[in-house]
């Protein structure tokens, strides 16, 4: 459980882990921490171009993302 930093919304939200599909570009501030974004993340398109095994699964599995060679 996970609450989505709403303050209307006081209520944890219930994690449902999915199998990747498609890739989308997201917006999302540099607040990162404990393996999350601390704001919400906004959609903001679809990435037909891409494939889910063109991107890490997770932030900062790709060489260099928090600035080491």
């Amino acid at each position: 459980m996970s609450w989505s930093g709403q303050l209307e919304r006081p209520d944890p939200l219930r994690y449902v882990q999915m199998e990747p599909t498609v890739v989308a570009e997201i917006n999302a501030d540099v607040a990162f921490e404990h393996g999350r974004w601390r704001h919400r993340v906004r959609y903001a398109r679809a990435r037909p171009d891409m494939s889910v095994y063109d991107v890490p699964l997770l932030l900062g599995e790709e060489e260099g993302y928090f600035g080491e060679p």
